[in-house]
């Protein structure tokens, strides 16, 4: 019974593994197969294909080229070999065929050397690219261009010096900061205007200012500045310290002397040389164009 039991054990065994062989065997050739097909074939395989492709145009062309060859041989022997007799008078006249082409010969020397002096006569009598007339006026006209470039050059900054003049005298004319802090240059107004762009059709100044009254330069009082006045001049608020301390820092600005009021000790004319680059000289050294 015990050795019944192991023969059938190593049965099932060796059966198992037969099988495995089996199947190993099937796996490799369907991994074989499936790399090949998706693969293609390998490099010897396309060189082979290749080479009996080759191989079979070689050959056409071989067979076609004796044939031609053959054909060639053929036709050459199908040809007599040996020159006919022929009688005087089918003899060419070998001297009249000299002469003719020495004639020839010199017939066409004649007309090479025909062409040749008349092409020769044609480059010597050509008109030439640039003539020195043509030449010397374009300089003439190259020195006028650079003349009246200069001309009007000398205009140029004649006319830029006398708008750095006309600048300066401009400048010097306005007033100065420290004279007036709210000049404010007057604004154009048109002829056709008869009445205020800030005025209603009513004729009455527009909401927001105070009837006409400047305040900071030259514009209207807002209402904010006007509640800000008004509440100001509330007695609660001239009570105040605040008021008291904005009432002096007032006195103290007011009563400081001005800057060109300040003396400063002589220190001789240290102001010459700003003073000539302010006036610029150099314009009214320029001499006029015309």
């Amino acid at each position: 019974m015990q050795f019944s039991q192991s023969s059938a054990l190593s049965q099932k065994s060796g059966a198992h593994t037969q099988f495995k062989e089996k199947l190993r065997g099937e796996l490799h050739s369907r991994v074989s197969a499936t790399v090949t097909t998706r693969a293609g074939p390998s490099f010897e395989a396309r060189c082979e294909k290749a080479v009996k492709g080759f191989q079979v145009l070689a050959r056409a062309s071989e067979a076609e080229q004796k044939k031609t060859l053959g054909d060639c041989i053929e036709k050459g022997r199908s040809r007599k070999t040996s020159a006919p007799f022929r009688s005087a008078s089918e003899t060419p006249n070998s001297d009249a065929m000299l002469q003719q082409r020495k004639k020839d010969m010199k017939d066409l020397e004649t007309q090479y050397k025909d062409q040749m002096y008349a092409l020769k006569d044609k480059m010597e009598k050509r008109e030439p690219l640039f003539r020195l007339a043509d030449v010397s006026n374009a300089f003439a006209e190259q020195r006028e261009r650079a003349v009246q470039r200069k001309r009007q050059m000398v205009q140029e900054e004649h006319e830029r010096w006398e708008h750095l003049r006309s600048v300066e005298e401009s400048a010097a004319t306005r007033p100065l900061l420290i004279e007036n802090t709210n000049y404010r240059p007057p604004k154009k107004k048109d002829a056709t205007m008869t009445k205020s762009a800030s005025e209603p059709a009513g004729g009455e100044p527009a909401s927001g200012s105070s009837g006409g009254q400047a305040c900071f330069g030259a514009r209207d009082e807002y209402e904010k500045d006007i509640k800000i006045r008004q509440a100001v001049s509330q007695p609660w608020f001239q009570k105040s310290q605040w008021a008291a301390d904005v009432k002096e820092i007032k006195d103290r600005v007011n009563s400081r002397p001005k800057l060109h009021e300040e003396k400063y000790p002589n220190k001789g004319d240290g102001h010459a040389l700003t003073r000539n680059r302010m006036m610029h000289n150099l314009p009214s050294q320029v001499r006029a164009v015309y």
